[in-house]
């Protein structure tokens, strides 16, 4: 999943806001700011280092605010379904919850009772 619109972002040497796309990639948020003309810088975070996600309501807007050690991120511009996603993305460490449930389903079916009774007959 894509996240794109205006972040604020917050360091030790001040604050600016950018626009780009968030998205994960493996074990890394990866942050593509979108200049003018085509141009991007690309930005990696370690998803295991993020902390402080959190959905927060500021003026009628909704706004995903999360830290990777001393810089902080405001995104909005968004939906509120989709901010939502993305800090359950987050919140998991970057997999998807319905992955994890496939996961789940997929060891407890490995073996049913029909293996059992093939097992058994041979």
């Amino acid at each position: 999943m894509k996240l794109d619109g205006v972040c604020k972002v917050s360091s030790a040497l001040g604050m600016e806001y950018q626009f780009g796309e968030f998205y994960i990639d493996r074990d890394y948020l990866v942050f593509d700011q979108n200049f003018s003309l085509g141009m991007k810088k690309r930005q990696t975070f370690p998803v295991a280092k993020l902390g402080h996600i959190a959905l927060v309501r500021e003026e009628e807007e909704i706004l995903l605010t999360f830290s990777c050690d001393n810089i902080e991120f405001e995104i909005n511009g968004n939906s509120h379904a989709n901010l939502r996603e993305f800090r359950d993305l987050l919140q998991n460490k970057g997999t998807n919850s319905s992955d994890i449930q496939k996961a789940e389903n997929k060891k407890k079916a490995r073996y049913t009772t029909h293996h059992y009774h093939n097992f058994a007959k041979s």
